[in-house]
């Protein structure tokens, strides 16, 4: 398991751990907070991860924690 840290574009902070997961994917879960208050989780699976650097895959996890936060916040 690792552990991943960023904020949103619309200003929240949160920190995820990731996963190695079945089919070539990792799962993650997020937790979210704004001005140091809890605001809400979200969790995800990223697929086709194998070929890519370890700074390519956590980019791409942020992208995924960002769509999913941004989009149903």
């Amino acid at each position: 398991m690792s552990d991943i840290a960023g904020v949103t574009s619309d200003g929240f902070d949160y920190t995820a751990m990731y996963v190695a997961a079945v089919l070539n994917s990792v799962v993650w879960a997020a937790t979210f907070r704004l001005d140091g208050g809890y605001r809400g989780a979200r969790h995800g699976r990223v697929f086709d991860v194998s070929e890519l650097s370890i700074a390519d895959l956590q980019q791409v996890i942020k992208d995924s924690i960002e769509c999913a936060w941004v989009s149903k916040a």
